[in-house]
């Protein structure tokens, strides 16, 4: 009887056998096929080339792609087979020795779908022509008699005739290659007889890809439209209205320089003449008719003249240029080197005026072009038909009027009328009546409006409106305010002629009654007509502003006594208000911080 195992021995056994097991196990065995753990790397990870975006080609909009059983590919493996090696047919519309394509890429769709239904028809009856006859007899010898066709050329002439293609078919069975004078015989034939590319027909004879491939074989000449006669400016049409504000935010009245001065003989403009067109030539010889240049307008105002050529626009006077009424004039200059007084009189000019000294009270400046004052205005009148450059400001004692047609800078305005029919610029305006057809600016200097009333169509900006001892100061925005101050002028003064007209009728008849009364009546009816006009006008402006935004003031502080007004909506401040913007909301002025 043999001795029983211990039981340390067993239990060792039992260990090593487990242990024997695991190495052994199929999961953990090094030809195993078996899920292993997966591995954690700090590498990137790379795409294979199957896993990467394809990046998308562009059809090329110039080849004409046909489906696979089209007659172009039967008779392409036909002299495949007879050759043992051709290359695969390119009908591309593209030449590639030229800078500029006969075709874009949008035209050229619709010449690759004619020369389709002309490849469909050609290439059928070509391939027609190729076949072995069929067995008439139905007899088992019977033998079809080869075919031998020369090689032939396809002529397709572009739709704007601008451009002739040749494509070649090759030679089936024993037929012959095709010639240079063969290729020009088929375009002679098609009735190609302008622009033959003369190289390349010498050159595709002996090419190697000379079947079933598209070759420009003519281009014609595009005709060529004249250019337009055109002005050449020697002066800026639109002279710079920006003010030169100093590091202080002044302004220098003296130095805006809105006058370009000319001298008698100076060139003004060129007038470049236009230029006669180049007729075109299609590839059947056809002339192609176009157009010539046309002649430009010489812009030629007042006090200008055209040179003895004709091309060139010089003054005839001394002046101030500007362009205006799609013209260039120039204004004489008058220089006024004192003051306007009891040495000068009234002034009436129908040019620029530029006056150095200052306008007494109880006198008239009137021009037509710009006028600049050096000096101090006192209580006079100013009515300027550009723009008026007042350096020094206006003392108006309540007396002074001052219009422009165009914009208005001022150092400062007290007491005064102001009519500007485009926008005023001033550093301070204090108890002044202004009507302004577009806006009223005070943001220079002391930037301040304290008292009367501005009216402006479309915006008022200014740093101070109104005072601390809270002076009524009134804002009213919209409409034309130039046009509406004229409307009732004229009005007040239709009322006052009829007045007078009923109390001439009662007079006893006099010859100097009816003169009275004629002259009356003439008088009576032009004042209609003019308010006719402003009403025309000022209803064309309402129409225009219902699709426009309402007007706005600006400030950087408003005291208490300031009234806005906007269509008729008003808003009044009441308390201090800092850094805000009115405008119209709805139908309430608002205030925007």
């Amino acid at each position: 009887m043999s001795e029983r195992p211990s039981f340390l021995s067993r239990l060792l056994k039992f260990r090593f056998s487990r242990r024997r097991k695991k190495t052994a196990s199929p999961e953990n065995s090094p030809d195993s096929s078996g899920p292993r753990p997966a591995r954690v790397s700090d590498k990137p990870l790379k795409l294979a080339e199957s896993q990467k975006a394809l990046t998308y080609v562009q059809p090329d909009p110039y080849l004409l792609r046909l489906p696979s059983d089209h007659a172009i590919y039967d008779l392409w493996r036909l002299r495949r087979n007879q050759a043992g090696w051709m290359p695969q047919p390119e009908l591309r519309m593209f030449d590639p020795g030229r800078e500029t394509q006969f075709f874009t890429p949008a035209a050229v769709h619709g010449e690759l779908g004619r020369l389709e239904t002309s490849l469909g028809i050609s290439a059928k009856a070509r391939l027609k022509a190729a076949e072995p006859p069929a067995n008439p007899t139905q007899e088992e010898d019977f033998q079809p008699p080869e075919v031998n066709l020369d090689a032939s050329v396809l002529v397709f002439v572009a739709g704007d005739a601008l451009s002739a293609w040749i494509m070649l078919y090759p030679p089936v069975g024993k037929g012959k290659e095709l010639t240079h004078e063969d290729i020009v015989s088929a375009l002679t034939a098609a009735g190609v007889s302008f622009g033959l590319n003369d190289s390349l027909l010498t050159s595709i004879p002996t090419q190697e890809n000379r079947y079933f491939h598209l070759f420009p074989g003519a281009a014609g000449q595009p005709p060529v439209p004249g250019t337009d006669g055109y002005i050449e400016d020697m002066y800026p049409r639109v002279v710079s209205k920006e003010l030169p504000v100093d590091e202080y935010n002044r302004v220098d009245y003296t130095a805006i320089g809105k006058t370009q001065n000319v001298n008698k003989g100076d060139v003004i403009c060129h007038i470049i003449p236009p230029t006669p067109g180049v007729p075109g030539h299609t590839v059947t010889g056809k002339e192609i008719p176009t157009r010539d240049g046309v002649p430009v307008a010489p812009p030629m105002g007042r006090n200008t003249a055209l040179s003895e050529d004709g091309g060139s626009l010089i003054a005839t006077h001394t002046g101030g240029l500007e362009f205006s009424a799609k013209a260039f004039q120039v204004n004489p200059l008058m220089e006024i080197s004192g003051n306007v007084d009891y040495s000068t009189g009234n002034v009436n000019f129908l040019g620029d005026v530029h006056i150095h000294g200052d306008i007494c009270s109880g006198f008239t400046v009137r021009a037509m072009g710009n006028i600049t004052v050096d000096g101090v205005v006192e209580a006079c009148t100013i009515e300027a038909g550009g723009d008026l450059v007042l350096a020094k400001g206006v003392q108006g004692n309540n007396q002074a009027v001052i219009r422009s047609h165009r914009d208005i800078f001022a150092k400062y305005l007290e007491n005064c009328s102001v009519h500007a029919q485009e926008n005023l610029h001033s550093e301070c305006i204090i108890g002044c009546d202004v009507y302004s057809n577009a806006a009223v600016y005070a943001q220079t200097g002391r930037g301040a409006i304290i008292g009367g009333e501005i009216r402006a169509a479309r915006e008022v900006g200014a740093n101070i409106v109104g005072s601390k001892t809270e002076v009524r100061t009134t804002i009213t925005l919209g409409g034309l305010p130039c046009e509406d101050y004229q409307k009732a002028l004229i009005t007040q003064e239709i009322s006052a002629l009829e007045q007078n007209l009923k109390e001439a009728e009662r007079e006893p008849n006099s010859p100097s009654k009816s003169s009275r009364m004629s002259k009356m009546r003439m008088q009576l009816s032009v004042s209609k007509l003019k308010l006719n006009q402003y009403n025309k006008t000022l209803e064309e402006y309402q129409a225009r502003q219902e699709t426009q935004l309402s007007g706005r003031l600006t400030f950087g502080v408003a005291y208490p006594g300031t009234r806005i007004w906007i269509n008729n909506a008003r808003l009044k401040i009441n308390q201090e208000t800092h850094h805000s913007i009115a405008t119209l909301i709805g139908d309430e002025v608002k205030l925007m911080v």
